[in-house]
């Protein structure tokens, strides 16, 4: 018997668990588009983070001169978005799809937050066509 256990009583007996929550999400109509929707946020989050971290540094007086590091991420996405960033209209419209039958409340925001992505990739492509 190990002392470090609590006792077998009911008060300790860990919680069960819905029949939803024991079914693996992923592999679920939802969650599968819902991993597909991620998959096609990915590369505009991959370029936001070195834009957000560039202006960042810059608003802190930190980096006052170009970097290597940060600046060629911000000129190649400008140089693609333009003809790439139209790719954001199906992806928004997969992400208004999939925010009809999606349940669970983490991934809910998460589809907003790839909603707002894509609408900000979409705005910026715009602006630089126009």
């Amino acid at each position: 018997m190990n002392p470090a256990a609590p006792p077998q009583s009911p008060e300790y007996a860990p919680p069960e668990l819905g029949a939803r929550e024991k079914d693996p999400w992923i592999e679920t109509r939802p969650g599968v588009v819902f991993f597909v929707n991620a998959l096609l946020a990915s590369p505009i989050l991959l370029t936001l983070y070195p834009l957000t971290l560039r202006f960042l540094l810059r608003t802190a007086g930190i980096l006052d001169r170009p970097s290597r590091v940060l600046d060629p991420v911000p000129a190649v996405a400008a140089h693609f978005l333009p003809v790439l960033g139209w790719l954001a209209l199906p992806a928004l419209a997969l992400v208004v799809w999939n925010l009809r039958f999606v349940d669970r409340v983490w991934a809910r925001r998460a589809l907003w937050l790839f909603a707002l992505v894509h609408l900000g990739t979409l705005a910026f492509t715009v602006r630089a066509v126009l």
